[in-house]
């Protein structure tokens, strides 16, 4: 059973480019300022170090990328609504090509919890149809493809960052007319964020043929087509950390392993050689669908389960130390980043690249329970392609000549408290934060909206330290409706934001 799309080593991405025609797909890797960074004083190339971040240079190891995170949904004129937690994994392995590239072999398995009680879900009660849903988790096999080329990279103080972000328009393999109930439209559509740090110094001054990255992923996409919404109007949002597993598979939660030896046990590998097709969460469920009614079975089977086995009490809550570290004033932190278009079948095009100071601001909500984050400071706009500063833009959408914003930013995001938590990860000896918030417009009005994420990484040594020089990274991204300055208003689509933002 298969059910999402996601791929930490990014072969997925890849693949798509190849199997696809070009003018389909979108592939737009983040412009930095700082240019593309060539590794130097290290016996490996550019696309080797890529891979030992990614996975391993060793193509007889397996290789374990973890995820832990939240699913959200939004509906046009409602505030995001926290669904389910999101857990699992993609195993991997790298073989290396005569032409120098690699191939890169792996399957996935992804779980959905329920937020209050962690317990993995196989029945799920939509809150927007009140209906029961059957649940199928993430079993992607195969997902493999051709990793010629290493992401665009950026260096922090101690990190490479490894961006790649893409805009997926292709033909939705769930057609209208034979699966209405589960089909949102003739054309798939999404956007995937990626961000990938790595230790700079280990990466330079080590041999080591696998080095240990952490990641944030961040995803917009239509509805699973196991929650029966056709149609209907809004999105689902994810946000995740993202992990090397240096310990394998004993880093993998026990009662998904419980799963993976009884069902799944070929997860316990990555694939030794290449399978096509590769498979996705709207294939393989279109799979089990035709299989059912081959069979004369009903599309959608209701398990019996025990609602009450394994249930335990969930809090989120965020680590003290990195409180003591948010809390600091004043907390100053630089970002950089860009910003495209998302218009449903279109190729998505980039704006404008960004670069900016922001004054970092936590506030504890009790009344509210939860918490307000504001950043005030300034953003500069650059030409994507000569990294120019600008004041104006030929928008390449409407072709007319627009003023951009000032440069002076002031905003508040308002995150409740199971959306703004942290994560313990001992493989990379860091503790995550996930916060995800919207905004929006009235049901009578619901042009104006925005959903909003900021995941950071708090490395352990630096949670020791005095909160003034303490570092951390991550990311900001945000999904919203056209700036009103843009005159976009009768375009359908949306403008995605995504910034690597570092103290």
């Amino acid at each position: 059973m298969l059910h999402t799309y996601m791929d930490f080593t990014l072969t997925k991405q890849v693949e798509y480019i190849y199997q696809n025609q070009p003018t389909m797909f979108y592939l737009r890797h983040l412009v930095v300022i700082f240019g593309f960074l060539s590794l130097t004083g290290a016996a490996f190339t550019d696309l080797e170090n890529f891979i030992r971040v990614l996975g391993s240079l060793d193509p007889n190891q397996s290789i374990v990328n973890y995820l832990n995170g939240s699913v959200f949904g939004k509906q046009p004129g409602s505030d995001l609504q926290k669904l389910f937690n999101y857990e699992g994994y993609n195993i991997n392995r790298k073989i290396r090509q005569q032409d120098g590239s690699f191939l890169s072999l792996s399957r996935e398995f992804v779980v959905y919890r329920q937020p209050n009680t962690s317990q993995i879900l196989q029945v799920w009660i939509n809150p927007w149809s009140n209906k029961a849903n059957e649940i199928f988790y993430v079993a992607n096999d195969p997902v493999n493809a051709i990793l010629d080329s290493p992401s665009p990279s950026q260096r922090s103080e101690e990190y490479i960052i490894y961006n790649s972000d893409i805009v997926l328009e292709y033909p939705n393999p769930l057609s209208p007319d034979k699966y209405s109930n589960y089909s949102a439209g003739p054309i798939y559509d999404s956007v995937e964020l990626f961000a990938f740090f790595a230790n700079y110094t280990n990466l330079r001054d080590t041999l080591d043929k696998s080095v240990p990255f952490t990641g944030t992923w961040i995803r917009k996409s239509e509805y699973l087509p196991w929650m029966e919404m056709s149609t209907k109007p809004g999105c689902l949002y994810y946000t995740t950390m993202a992990w090397k597993c240096n310990e394998g598979l004993s880093c993998v939660s026990d009662d998904i392993m419980q799963l993976i030896k009884k069902y799944y046990p070929k997860y316990e590998y990555a694939p030794s050689q290449k399978e096509v097709p590769n498979e996705t969460s709207w294939t393989v469920f279109k799979k089990v669908i035709d299989q059912r009614r081959q069979a004369g079975l009903p599309d959608i089977i209701i398990p019996q389960v025990n609602t009450t086995s394994n249930i335990r009490t969930m809090t989120d809550s965020v680590d003290d130390r990195v409180l003591n570290i948010l809390d600091a004033w004043p907390l100053s932190i630089k970002a950089n980043g860009s910003a495209w278009s998302e218009i449903p079948g279109k190729q998505s095009v980039c704006f404008f690249n960004m670069f900016g100071y922001f004054q970092f601001d936590l506030e504890h909500l009790p009344e509210h329970n939860g918490y307000r984050i504001q950043l005030d400071g300034f953003v500069t706009y650059r030409d994507a392609e000569t990294g120019k500063m600008i004041k104006n833009f030929t928008n390449p959408i409407t072709g007319q000549n627009n003023t951009l914003p000032k440069s002076e930013v002031g905003v508040d995001f308002v995150f409740k408290k199971d959306s703004f938590y942290t994560i313990d990860i001992p493989s990379s000896e860091v503790v995550g934060l996930l916060g995800a918030q919207s905004s929006e417009g009235t049901p009578d009005d619901d042009s104006d909206w925005s959903v909003n994420f900021i995941d950071l990484v708090f490395p352990y040594n630096e949670l020791s330290k005095p909160p003034t020089s303490a570092h951390f990274f991550g990311t900001l991204a945000s999904y919203s409706s056209w700036p009103s300055w843009m005159e976009m208003m009768d375009v359908p689509g949306n403008i995605v934001v995504k910034l690597t933002v570092s103290k």
